[in-house]
């Protein structure tokens, strides 16, 4: 409570300094507006076949962006980013139509302040890929590749030297993460087998260990979402920026909700129960019907990162230590963790074009086992190494291609785009994603998932 106060004498404040300013220029500034539209029409194949219960082994998606800014000289600005998608053959219904307001912010900008009030979304952090310190936004999951943020309601403001910036934010109310629909095919379906449960309380001072086997034919519910300590309110954060020649450094802190929460079994029901006389283990055979609930806890985050002009070659990398912050029975949270990524990338000149080389690997220390959830694929990077190539040989044809090796888990992820500029703000692609993997690794879960896509992409 008190710090919504703090934030709201704050707002008035910079409001009204900057109301005062803006009406001083307003006579000498005139109105500008703008709008653009991003449209994308895209279609799935999956190579592997239909992984019940979708039954389609094809998709067709579409995607409407419609940026709208207004502004008055360079002190008032509005955005706005409505977004809203159609894949209509999408077996669960939630998936199959939504929208969200991205960006929806007014901006008042005095030099050297920025102050920002609105729905918005932040970028933290400088490497690609895996990026520990991007942990503002809860994302949408529907699909765990291309995982998209959600705008959530934010005060920023930012002060800005000539070699330095200092930003802080704060979020009265944080968004729910959107996790994959109950007949999603990203949810685990034909290689989730057992489940390894520890130390549950039995009472008389005995503690209870197995395993949670499950059937093959799995049917998955959401129940209602837990949320400790109210962690969705008063989430806050800040950044700093140094900028030196050919080096810029940041450090960055955070503590709010996870953007992803703890998915767990919720009270499974069994159908046959094995206990060996006087033994402290059990084997729990699950019926079908799985239900799962979301589990929302707060974290802090701390960690920096760095951008290196090193001659010919650009170097990132990245340090993030989270600490979890809500308590839960049955260790149904995750531990703290230490997440690391470190680049490096070369653009090369290639006759009347370019080819850029991307490396990356990321090490990151966790003290709990391998489980597999809705939003397991986050564990492919533990011990992971990246390699990918882009190659533009002229001002219309690019081609993507890279490699990520889970090397703790020995699974493989590879994606290959060709995109094509057919004319002036209109794109076209043509790409594939492969994975492979042990039936348990985040990867092999989803090995039947391998898909050709195919896009068209309009902007005006």
């Amino acid at each position: 409570m008190w710090l919504r106060r703090v934030v709201v004498v704050g707002l008035l404040y910079f409001l009204s300094l900057g109301a005062n300013l803006s009406a001083n220029q307003s006579a000498r500034a005139e109105w500008k507006s703008s709008a653009n539209v991003d449209v994308t029409a895209e279609g799935l194949y999956w190579a592997s076949g239909i992984l019940r219960p979708d039954k389609n082994r094809a998709r067709a998606l579409g995607t409407v962006k419609v940026p709208m800014g207004l502004r008055n000289g360079r002190t008032l600005r509005f955005r706005l980013l409505p977004i809203f998608q159609s894949d209509h053959l999408s077996p669960s219904k939630n998936e199959r139509y939504f929208w969200d307001i991205q960006e929806g912010y007014m901006q008042l900008q005095f030099l050297p302040w920025t102050i920002q009030l609105g729905q918005n979304v932040q970028t933290w952090g400088d490497t690609d890929v895996f990026n520990p310190l991007d942990v503002v936004n809860a994302r949408r999951y529907f699909d765990p590749f291309r995982s998209e943020k959600l705008g959530a309601p934010t005060l920023l403001v930012k002060r800005e030297w000539e070699s330095f910036f200092f930003e802080a934010i704060y979020i009265p109310r944080q968004r729910e993460t959107l996790l994959p629909g109950e007949e999603s095919r990203w949810l685990p379906r034909d290689v989730y087998r057992s489940r390894r449960f520890e130390g549950v309380d039995i009472g008389g001072g005995q503690t209870l260990s197995g395993n949670i086997n499950l059937p093959s034919d799995m049917r998955y519910h959401y129940n209602k979402p837990s949320v400790l300590s109210a962690v969705l309110n008063d989430n806050f954060g800040a950044r700093m920026k140094f900028r030196f020649s050919g080096f810029d450094w940041t450090i960055a802190g955070f503590q709010g909700a996870a953007t992803t929460p703890s998915v767990n079994l919720d009270n499974p029901t069994t159908f046959s129960i094995y206990v060996r006389p006087g033994a402290t283990s059990v084997d729990l055979n699950v019926q079908p019907d799985i239900f799962l609930k979301a589990l929302y806890y707060k974290t802090r985050m701390v960690g920096t990162s760095f951008v290196w002009v090193l001659g010919d070659f650009l170097v990132k990398g990245a340090s993030a230590h989270t600490a979890i912050l809500s308590n839960a029975e049955d260790g149904l949270l995750p531990k703290e963790t230490w997440e690391n990524a470190l680049g490096l990338e070369r653009t090369f000149g290639l006759g009347s074009g370019s080819l850029t080389a991307l490396a990356q690997g990321t090490y990151v220390k966790r003290p709990e086992k391998l489980d597999t959830n809705s939003v397991s694929l986050t564990r492919m990077f533990d011990r992971a190494a990246m390699a990918g190539l882009r190659w533009a040989p002229n001002e219309r044809l690019t081609v993507l291609a890279s490699v990520l090796y889970d090397i703790h888990y020995k699974g493989h992820l590879e994606h290959a785009e060709i995109g094509y500029k057919l004319k002036d703000g209109l794109l076209g692609k043509l790409g594939a994603d492969m994975l492979d993997g042990k039936a348990e690794t985040p990867l092999g879960t989803y090995r039947r998932n391998d898909r050709v896509f195919i896009s068209l992409n309009l902007q005006k």
